[in-house]
């Protein structure tokens, strides 16, 4: 019966943790993103070393084409080269979605050790239960957070910027 309560105490507190985890690497992609959007909206005056290097590579590739740049697929390198640290966004965005099936595995693994040591299904229906909250309180924050909205805002202002303001700048300046 010990054995059985604090493996059970084990698999909940582990998939509580995983659970944690995930939400923070989502959270942590999305105010970083939320950051960069608000200062991609003033990018001409951005203190962001970031949008400063995209500013400034956008304007070597200009000059050095003669005007002729795809500014999609440099702005494409550009989100896909974001960085937290030593892990990039989208490693994040990744890890956060494996931490949530690490949660739900463990919530899993909790209901099998109950099932195998003869436990009810009352016994073990905290498993079961931890795992569907963990599910529907990482899909409510998801939404809420909407990493994919703000990486697609951030694309198309650096873009805006980039094709429509930043060419008239470097024309200009000669």
């Amino acid at each position: 019966m010990r054995f059985w309560e604090r493996g059970q105490a084990f698999f909940l507190g582990m998939a509580a943790l995983f659970l944690l985890f995930s939400i923070l690497c989502r959270f942590m992609t999305g105010v970083i993103l939320k950051r960069l959007l608000r200062e991609a909206e003033n990018m001409s005056a951005t203190k962001d070393r970031t949008l400063r290097q995209c500013k400034l590579k956008f304007q070597s590739c200009y000059e050095l084409n003669k005007g002729c740049v795809n500014t999609g697929v440099f702005v494409e390198k550009f989100m896909q080269g974001l960085r937290a640290g030593k892990c990039s966004l989208r490693f994040l965005e990744l890890l956060s979605g494996q931490l949530l099936l690490l949660s739900v595995f463990s919530d899993g693994l909790g209901a099998c050790v109950g099932l195998a040591c003869k436990k009810t299904l009352g016994q073990v229906l905290p498993c079961y239960v931890q795992a569907l909250f963990s599910l529907y309180l990482y899909f409510v924050l998801a939404s809420l957070i909407d990493v994919a909205g703000k990486r697609e805002a951030v694309k198309v202002t650096v873009t805006d910027f980039l094709e429509n303001r930043m060419p008239v700048r470097i024309d200009r300046a000669k």
